[in-house]
């Protein structure tokens, strides 16, 4: 008996230690990057001073008054929060055909969608160059949106079938017993349903489109409509890096990120648990 009781404890010891290590290894990049951010160049470079002895901002007003940094922010947040809308509506209309309808090759046509998944991303530059030389879409910042909601279409529509798969036939018909036509039905009872799905979702489309680096670099030349990741290039030079202003670049660039994250958390989780348990 008591074997067993010192087994547990010794279980439930490894667990937490796993557990605090995997936090350890999850936050030390960010917490190093904050630090970096509040150090001096010399800091930066001293071998003794993980922790800054003397904390300066002066990296970030640096970031945000004598750089371009607003600017590739601004453009990041329009084509995320664009790409983010396109991305929802498409792939709500798309699911509720696939799920509500009877479709001649159903579901063929979605692994045809989800096949387009499997493509890497560098593979597919030259098609997407020549298409988007033929529309004059080159240098553009609806160019652009146009190829993030491409890569990001697939997996919205994937995921959220796959919430209204969840959603029984019998709640549209008593909708429609109370005088609600399919639209309104829609609107005022489907759409709640699968909220959780939605946010789960768009936070997929706004993810996607704020970390992309590759096709913003190759189809964005102008200056004034690079995006953020690739406007945080300016901080390294030819022979330097400014590790100071680029970490406060990356410091500010999570911003938007940690607060959408914190205003959908809640119905995120219960997006990613839905469908975990049937009954």
């Amino acid at each position: 008996m008591g074997f067993n009781k010192t087994k547990r404890e010794l279980f439930t010891a490894l667990v937490y230690f796993y557990v605090i290590l995997m936090v350890f290894i999850a936050i030390a990049p960010f917490v190093y990057v904050i630090l970096t951010a509040l150090k001096t160049q010399d800091q930066v470079y001293s071998r003794t001073e993980i922790w800054p002895s003397h904390i300066t901002f002066s990296n970030f007003y640096e970031v945000l008054f004598h750089s371009r940094f607003i600017i590739y922010f601004l453009n990041s947040v329009f084509i995320a929060m664009v790409t983010t809308f396109v991305c929802l509506v498409l792939s709500v209309m798309a699911a509720y055909g696939f799920t509500r309808y009877c479709i001649l090759g159903n579901i063929k046509i979605k692994m045809a969608i989800l096949f387009t998944r499997m493509f890497p991303g560098i593979l597919l530059c030259i098609p997407y160059y020549i298409i988007m030389q033929n529309l004059k879409l080159i240098d553009s910042r609806f160019g652009l949106i146009l190829l993030y909601c491409s890569f990001t279409l697939p997996f919205s529509i994937w995921n959220i079938c796959a919430f209204f798969d969840q959603v029984p036939w019998e709640l549209e018909e008593a909708a429609f017993i109370d005088g609600c036509n399919r639209i309104r039905a829609f609107f005022t009872v489907i759409i709640h349903v699968v909220k959780p799905g939605l946010f789960v979702t768009a936070l997929f489309s706004f993810l996607s489109s704020w970390d992309e680096f590759m096709y913003s670099l190759i189809f964005i030349s102008t200056p004034e409509k690079k995006t953020i990741q690739v406007g945080m290039r300016d901080f390294i030079g030819q022979y330097s890096v400014d590790w100071g202003r680029l970490m406060a670049a990356v410091v500010l660039s999570l911003i938007p990120v940690i607060i959408f994250f914190a205003l959908v958390q809640k119905r995120l989780v219960t997006g990613l648990s839905a469908g975990a348990v049937k009954g």
